[in-house]
């Protein structure tokens, strides 16, 4: 029975055969024109093998032994062709989505039976690889057959050449490269641009630029461009362009960096270095439009690392210290980049304030002792004892306390008495002096004055005066009001100082009690003499050297009070040097040599204080401060090369000519206005009429270092010979710089006071720190102290 139904119909055949086709490159959206819609998966979809047949319909097909890769066209499409019966009619040609509904109907190809025609049509396949396709034909729509075959699709067709490609926007280090679209028969997958043959970089087929960077200034480049196709086919002549990176452009004033100090500020800046003419050559450094320095593109060039760079380089520094500044100043700053033919090529501008150094005593705590001093004068107090000096001095006997530190007492006779002197003599055995003798500790003194007005006394006429049971000398600052006491000899000075500007009209009594230096008490220095009263020369004449205990509070005396004074320098020193070496493990110690050439060097510092420079010593005055210089400033930042400078200036201890010993006892000059108004600017050594000198032709990287200071009244040439001029590293020009600052401030030295700068060279050789003192009538008291950060 179904041999005799299947032969009631006529069968046909499908035979599928992929054929390759020529590649013209027609485009992906004009390939897909020819098709339709297929169902996902395409009709063939769940089929077990590779043809299924109706079950009216019988279907043979010749399978091809091997099916191989099959290319696109130059539309991108691939041909397909088979062989159908002539009654049965061609329904579509699918691969998943895709499918091609027409075709051509012709005779059998060779060696097919007559029953048969041939059929083609084309398609553009949906994507290049594995693909699996499925034919359909119909006798009526109840009888189907349906055929598939998997395959692989290749693009062998390379993409158009990359058209239009320019190169744009050219900065000293970048470049921007655009170009117009490529073409390909199947689809583009994007481009690779490179940059002087080196490796490519991907641009997806929607961006048609791409922008180099990282590259040299002035420096020539060749970029080139391909198209790359889905199959990864590459245009056959890459596009190329060339082009020559920019001149850098010079540094903004967002370059320059100020680091600021109390005595200046480095100003850094990377140099302008094109290989043209445009380059930094010189530099020119002005301070509130005053040119203070000029100098080689080398001079001051540092590396990363902060030395030296040779050669230099924009990635270094140029870094050059602005000093001999006063502290708490503002001031504009600029550098104008010369070329070497001389023009200006750029300018960088800037400001800064300089900072204020740390106070031995903040100016708190003198407001607020000379506020409460002030108050308890008003409430009728007769002793007001500070805030610091409350644990260690006791309450006046028999006194009543106003408020915390303020007293009345039942006899202030000897105040009263002597309430319109000043700087007398005190002597009285009331509450008052019994509490000052409560003040000094075992063993010490109070403060003694300086004892000027007892010259003419012989030692038994000192002893009954100074040494009568129950009486104690104090030297009393008289302007009325109530006794301040101080431990402090510095907080006492800044005290004064705060009361005198005060607008309340407040009289003040300041007694120093116990004067402190780095911490430790030092109490009143007199000379130790034998019982035979001697001849009174110089410190050479006396009986103590640097192994005396200073601490300790003896029966010395003098004849001469100017010599005391010498004595308070020599002892202040010794003993402040002392602290500071067990302080911070200095490698320093006194040796007789150095304790005989300091003992000379304090001789001729007084004598230059007191107008006798050609004399081998003279006793000091009072009231002055002491600078001496360090191998560190008094924050321990290094400035050896500049106390060297200043020893060797004066002659280690011995100046000659015989001008130098001036150079002891300056006068400060606020903004060098002694050596300005002489005709000297601040480049005074590079004129004419100084060269040649030590600091023309300085090494790389130095600055020029001169003693006396700038900022004094024997800068340049003024004590009738030239100062002394020295080539030193540009780190120390601004610590030294803070360092005379703090000396200046701390110290209570104003435009026009006098100072002594006593160098020690072995306390520069030991890189022990700078530190300053005052001379007073009551002793000396360290006003400048060091501290390590």
């Amino acid at each position: 029975m179904g041999q005799r139904f299947c032969a009631a119909f006529l069968a046909f055949a499908v035979v599928l055969a992929l054929l390759p086709g020529s590649p013209v490159g027609l485009r992906a959206t004009e390939a897909a024109a020819d098709v339709e819609d297929a169902p996902q998966g395409g009709w063939c979809a769940g089929m077990a093998g590779s043809e299924e047949n109706h079950a009216s319909i019988r279907l043979r097909v010749d399978e091809p032994a091997e099916v191989g890769q099959v290319a696109v066209d130059e539309h991108g499409k691939i041909e397909i062709n088979g062989i159908l019966h002539k009654h049965a009619d061609m329904v579509d040609v699918t691969e998943e989505r895709v499918a091609a509904p027409e075709f051509t109907i012709g005779p059998p190809p060779d060696g097919v039976a007559a029953w048969a025609s041939s059929w083609t049509t084309s398609m553009r396949p949906p994507h290049l690889g594995s693909n699996r396709l499925c034919a359909r034909a119909e006798r009526d729509p109840k009888r189907t057959a349906r055929i598939q075959r998997s395959f692989t699709v290749v693009d062998l067709i390379p993409p158009s050449d990359v058209p239009g490609l320019t190169v744009g926007n050219v900065t000293a280090t970048s470049a921007t490269a655009s170009w117009g679209a490529a073409t390909d028969n199947y689809g583009l997958a994007g481009y690779e641009i490179s940059v002087d043959g080196g490796a490519p970089h991907q641009i997806s087929t929607g961006t048609r630029s791409h922008t180099v960077t990282g590259l040299a200034p002035l420096s020539r480049h060749t970029v080139s461009v391909v198209a790359v196709d889905l199959a990864g086919n590459k245009s056959e002549t890459p596009a190329t362009a060339s082009f020559t990176t920019k001149e850098p452009p010079p540094p903004s004033d967002s370059d320059l960096a100020l680091e600021v100090s109390q005595g200046g500020a480095v100003a850094s800046w990377h140099p302008y270095l094109p290989p043209t003419a445009s380059a930094d050559a010189t530099y020119r450094v002005f301070v509130d439009d005053e040119e203070i320095a000029e100098f080689p593109l080398d001079q001051h060039c540092t590396s990363a690392a902060g030395d030296p760079a040779t050669p230099c380089t924009e990635n270094d520094l140029v870094k050059y210290p602005v000093s001999e500044l006063e502290e708490g100043t503002p001031h504009t700053f600029r550098v104008d980049a010369l070329r070497a033919d001389g023009t200006k090529g750029r300018d960088l501008n800037g400001s800064f304030t300089t900072t204020t150094g740390p106070y031995l005593v903040s100016p708190e705590t003198t407001q607020t002792t000379a506020t409460e001093a002030s108050a308890c004068t008003g409430r009728g107090g007769d002793i007001y004892i500070a805030a610091s000096s409350r644990g260690s001095v006791p309450a006046p006997a028999g006194g009543t306390e106003l408020f915390t530190g303020c007293y009345s007492v039942p006899d202030s006779t000897c105040i009263d008495t002597f309430r319109q002197s000043d700087n007398e003599l005190l002597e009285c055995s009331d509450d008052v002096t019994e509490l000052l003798e409560d003040v000094a500790p075992p063993n010490r003194g109070p403060l003694l004055s300086s004892v000027d007005d007892l010259a003419g006394l012989t030692p038994g006429e000192l002893r009954a005066k100074f040494f009568q049971p129950g009486v104690q000398p104090i030297t009393w600052r008289l302007q009325g009001g109530c006794a301040v006491i101080l431990e402090k000899a510095v907080e006492a000075t800044a005290t004064a100082e705060v009361a005198a500007g005060s607008s309340a009209a407040v009289s003040w009594l300041l007694v120093i009690g116990i004067g402190i230096v780095v911490g430790v008490v030092l109490g009143t220095i007199w000379a130790i003499i034998d019982a035979t009263p001697i001849a009174i020369g110089g410190l050479l004449e006396y009986p103590i050297d640097h192994t005396t205990d200073f601490r300790t509070y003896e029966d010395w005396w003098l004849q001469e009070g100017e010599f005391f004074n010498s004595l308070k320098i020599y002892a202040e020193t010794v003993k402040i040097t002392k602290d500071l070496t067990g302080l911070y493990a200095l490698p320093f110690a006194w040796t007789s040599e150095d304790d005989s050439r300091f003992r000379t060097t304090v001789d001729r510092a007084c004598a230059a204080q007191q107008g006798h420079p050609t004399s081998p010593y003279a006793g000091c005055g009072d009231d002055f401060a002491v600078y001496v210089p360090g191998g560190t400033n008094y924050k321990f930042a290094p400035m050896k090369e500049t106390g060297r400078h200043i020893v060797e200036a004066m002659g280690n201890g011995y100046p000659q000519p015989p001008q130098k010993p001036q150079w002891f006892w300056p006068a400060r000059s606020v903004n060098g206005r002694a050596a300005r108004s002489a005709g000297h600017g601040r480049r005074w050594f590079e004129t004419a009429k100084f060269k040649p000198n030590a600091c023309v032709g300085r090494p790389r990287g130095d600055v020029c270092d001169e003693f006396p200071f700038w900022r004094t009244n024997q800068a340049v040439d003024l004590t009738g010979i030239v100062a002394s001029l020295k080539s030193v590293p540009a780190a120390e020009a601004v610590p030294q710089r803070d360092d005379i600052n703090q000396f200046y401030r701390e110290c209570k030295v104003k435009d026009t006071d006098r100072f002594i700068v006593l160098p020690v060279k072995p306390w520069v050789e030991a890189n022990a720190p700078s530190f300053g003192f005052r001379v007073t009538p009551t002793g000396a008291s360290v006003c400048m102290a060091p501290a390590k950060p």
